[in-house]
């Protein structure tokens, strides 16, 4: 049905029905032997469709996800065939760095690559890393021997011709691809690059040593995979089609397209402890089985994100900002080593590890600072859960909110609010921000002059005083404490009452909570008061002879015209001036005797 028509005649066809049946009815165009069709199903709980050596989604026999609907989807794309096309010189062999890229057709025996694909998902169902990788080539060769590059580093420029060092970081991967037409499966098997015999210790790889190189560094032990962690098949029945852009609904001869699906975490290439992350792929053709093989055809790297980890930020705000106080947290992210990370490189901002560390907003107003943040930047994926101390004394919880990029998560716990619930997804990213509002003290102190005869102020009980609605009386101290206060907020200080004998010196003050603290705890703000002790004066003349004399009483403050008493004699009664309550002061008080 595909040799029917022109190839435009084709993509007008899918433009037309972008849901078609795979290329044969039953979904499967692949037979490890003879000429019986015969695929396997998806890497449970994985849905793509590696094994059935098409590219469409339907039918969902061997997986509901194919290269047709896969997320995450990169492509290399290879120069045109023929003369511009590139290609590695001299000789180059798997373990050499050093490279030359020349210009040229590539020899018929060879295989001529025209584009690859590589996909990659974390499923949290069991926690693991899956690969999707593809080829497809413009001969038709029986065997197929490639070999996909997976590399931390970008390798951006190998295209160009001329000399290059290809970028390898111990730990990077390299999947080989064996095909023989009519000798049963493709045969995937894994190298990981060694810089030494101890570094790094490559996880799922019994020992350190080289291949096939005698030196270091080198691609290390070649790992075959035993299909429980791996399938694969090649389009060696029939044509298949490509639906994907450039030039969408291609169709590939018989044994020009091959792909794979591998669970990294079951083939010891990730692990749920150890951080790993690849960054660009490339596809390359070996001239033979042989891994020394002279390595010819290229598709130039794409970057790529293959990682199993993800970062989670905490960051401490008080309220008002900038508050010096300490806050302690527990939390149960591990502290992974491997390809990223060691133990001599903590991956967490602050601290070796995550199970403890102490946040401060000192100093901050708007933006935030080292010390108020904590990052962990290699958190392998899975959940976690991070808990804030015992509040210091002066500091309530206000809020706890939680920020996430697609797929992860993080929110406050329903019971416990204190602790946040975390979900980290490879490459996602959670920001937890804890909110502590700063409470003050004021302390006020109230003395008085001259107590039991004695000079200078001594403490005052019985003093009343009010703050924010909160009315206390001073102890035997003198002393009243208010706290619960907003820092940075202004509160009059209200003496609403003196004790018996004293007279209010200054009714009011303003105060101003500065820091954390409490009645029990830390340092309030303090604020003193003075009451003056007071005096009763009774001045009294009284005649001696009724009617024979008058006196006339007049009592100022000081030598003033402020009266307080003035108190004329009568005819038969004394006169008098009581006068009560005066404050400690001069007092004049003038006596007339009229004869």
């Amino acid at each position: 049905m595909w040799a029917l028509g022109a190839a435009g005649a084709l993509t007008a066809a899918f433009a037309f029905a972008p849901v078609s049946l795979a290329d044969l009815p039953g979904g499967c165009d692949f037979a490890p032997t003879g000429t019986t069709a015969s695929c396997l199903g998806p890497l449970s709980p994985s849905t793509f469709a590696g094994g059935d050596g098409n590219l469409l989604t339907s039918p969902t026999t061997y997986g509901t996800t194919d290269w047709e609907t896969v997320s995450g989807l990169n492509k290399g794309i290879d120069l045109a065939s023929g003369s511009g096309d590139n290609s590695f010189g001299q000789g180059t062999k798997e373990d050499g760095p050093n490279v030359s890229v020349v210009s040229g057709s590539i020899p018929p025996n060879k295989s001529d690559l025209i584009r690859f694909y590589e996909a990659s998902e974390f499923i949290s169902s069991n926690s693991h890393n899956y690969l999707y990788l593809a080829w497809e080539r413009t001969n038709v060769l029986g065997n197929a021997n490639m070999d996909f590059e997976i590399d931390a580093a970008t390798n951006a420029s190998l295209g160009s011709p001329g000399p290059h060092t290809i970028d390898r970081t111990a730990g990077d991967l390299l999947v080989t691809y064996d095909f023989t037409n009519g000798g049963g499966r493709p045969i995937i098997g894994l190298n990981r690059w060694l810089v030494s015999a101890t570094n790094p210790t490559v996880p799922g790889f019994s020992t350190n040593v080289c291949f096939s190189s005698n030196t270091f560094p080198c691609w290390g032990d070649h790992k075959i995979l035993d299909g429980t962690d791996s399938i694969a098949a090649v389009n060696n029945l029939d044509a298949v089609t490509d639906p994907i852009a450039p030039d969408a609904g291609r169709s590939l001869a018989a044994l020009t397209f091959g792909e794979t699906a591998i669970d990294l975490t079951a083939a010891g290439v990730f692990s749920t402890s150890t951080c790993s992350a690849l960054g660009s792929t490339f596809l390359k053709s070996r001239a033979s089985s042989s891994f020394t093989a002279e390595v010819k055809d290229f598709v130039a790297p794409v970057p790529v994100n293959i990682s199993n980890c993800g970062s989670v930020t905490i960051i401490k705000h008080s309220d008002p900002r900038g508050l010096n106080q300490d806050f302690s947290y527990t939390s149960t992210i591990p502290n992974p080593t491997g390809t990223v990370t060691t133990t001599s490189t903590p991956y967490c901002q602050l601290d070796t590890s995550p199970s403890s560390f102490t946040l401060n907003d000192n100093g901050n107003t708007t933006a935030d600072s080292a010390a108020n943040t904590e990052d962990c930047t290699n958190v392998p994926a899975g959940s976690y859960t991070v808990t804030e101390g015992a509040e210091p004394a002066g500091f309530t919880l206000e809020g706890l909110s939680c920020t996430a990029t697609t797929g992860s998560s993080g929110s406050q716990d329903a019971t416990n609010h204190f602790q946040a619930n975390i979900t980290i997804v490879p490459n996602g990213h959670v920001t937890c921000t804890y909110v502590n509002k700063g409470s003050g003290a004021i302390l006020v102190t109230k003395t008085a002059k001259n107590h039991n005869l004695t000079s200078g102020p001594h403490p005052l009980a019985g003093a009343t005083f009010t703050v924010n609605g909160v009315t206390k009386t001073t102890d035997a101290n003198g002393q009243a404490c208010f706290d619960g206060l907003a820092i940075g907020t202004a509160y009059t200080v209200t003496e609403t009452s003196a004790p018996t004998g004293y007279a209010i010196d200054t009714a009011s003050k303003s105060v101003t909570p500065s820091a954390s603290a409490s009645c029990s705890s830390g340092t309030p703000d303090g604020v003193s008061f003075t009451d003056s002790p007071l005096t009763d004066l009774m001045v009294k003349a009284t005649a001696e002879v009724l009617g024979v004399t008058n006196t006339s009483i007049k009592c100022v403050v000081g030598t003033g015209t402020t009266d307080i008493g003035n108190s004329p004699q009568g005819p038969s009664d004394p006169a008098e001036v009581d006068a009560n309550g005066l404050k400690p002061g001069t007092y004049t008080c003038t006596i007339v005797v009229d004869p």
